[in-house]
């Protein structure tokens, strides 16, 4: 993180059909594609795997790599769109030849994860379709340890940096666990036994699932302490809320080159500190300039900001531009501009 803190064949077959009816039926596909769209829920889905420790409260990393998959078929065009998806430490660099040496799976083996924490307690589940016995030569190649189902790698927290391997982001998670369908890779013994236990979820907390509920469908997305939006040192930084937020979220909704939404949410104590700040940003963030990039403003990056209050969140949604930058939200969280929405606590 910067300063601030860190089926087609299915589609094929819909667009014969409508052809076989002479295009009768096209609206309600259409409408039916939407609809399917919106309810699926991967911000909800990835804080359902998430134990409910303090550590991991402060910020949390979700994506559907599946989701992003079907929007761009093409491999070029995937590569290209993966800029808009927030990836953890413990993916990064995770196509590379060493990294697929050093821990024995791929990118493309995932489907979607959840991130949280920062070292040294951090914790990554991932979903997708993995080669256990892979994973664990792999690993017992670059040092870890075989103690039943766990592979471990030194103390909880440590980090190897007299190897390649251990200079790796994932080595920080020194504790993993895989089956077919899921990696699990912590940096302490503790969160990944709250990991993999019946335990309380963020999922269930009221504040996580309001952002939830403000933000799906994402493609990618992070929700963090509002705490942690802190505007670039020195940079003159208008606050356009009235209220505190308790969490803050950002995330991009990526259907393809001319459906990118860019979305953000804040999460409050009540709903009418929601329903008063939601009058305030729509009136005033289409004119305020970026913190971080002055000169700039939230209307240059999108012609439309449409806010509204849903329960105690205000939610903030942009059309970029067809072809615009899929990583615009991240910059705006990285760069510290979401902290003209957040006004300090007291």
């Amino acid at each position: 993180m910067r300063a601030w803190m860190t089926r087609p064949a299915i589609l094929a077959s819909l667009v014969l059909a409508v052809a076989a009816c002479d295009g009768t039926g096209s609206s309600e596909t259409s409408q039916s594609s939407d609809s399917a769209s919106s309810r699926e829920r991967p911000l909800a889905e990835g804080l359902a795997l998430l134990p409910d420790e303090p550590e991991l409260r402060r910020n949390v990393l979700v994506a559907d790599l599946e989701r992003l998959r079907r929007a761009y078929p093409a491999p070029t065009e995937r590569r290209a769109a993966l800029v808009g998806v927030w990836l953890p430490d413990a993916l990064v660099g995770a196509d590379d030849a060493l990294w697929r040496k050093s821990f024995g799976l791929r990118l493309d083996d995932v489907s979607s994860f959840a991130s949280a924490g920062f070292h040294p307690a951090e914790l990554m589940v991932a979903q997708g379709e993995f080669a256990p016995a892979l994973i664990r030569r792999a690993l017992r190649g670059s040092g870890y340890q075989a103690a039943g189902r766990t592979l471990e790698r030194g103390d909880d927290g440590s980090i190897d940096s007299t190897t390649a391997a251990g200079r790796l982001s994932l080595s920080a998670l020194n504790r993993v666990i895989a089956s077919p369908t899921r990696v699990t890779a912590a940096s302490t013994s503790g969160l990944l036994r709250a990991a993999e236990s019946p335990s309380a979820k963020l999922a269930g907390d009221e504040d996580f699932d309001a952002a939830a509920d403000a933000l799906d469908p994402i493609t990618s997305a992070i929700v963090l302490d509002a705490t942690l939006v802190k505007p670039p040192s020195g940079a003159p930084t208008p606050i356009l809320t009235s209220f505190p937020a308790r969490l803050v979220a950002a995330g991009i909704d990526d259907l393809g080159p001319s459906s990118r939404t860019i979305k953000i949410a804040l999460v409050y104590e009540s709903s009418n500190e929601a329903r008063a700040d939601a009058a305030l940003i729509e009136r005033d963030l289409p004119s305020t300039s970026l913190p971080g990039n002055q000169g700039t403003t939230f209307s240059d990056l999108a012609p439309e900001w449409r806010v509204k209050a849903v329960g105690r969140a205000v939610v903030v949604t942009a059309s970029l531009p067809p072809g615009g930058n899929p990583g615009t939200w991240r910059s705006l969280v990285e760069r510290g501009d979401l902290a003209v929405l957040v006004r300090p606590q007291g």
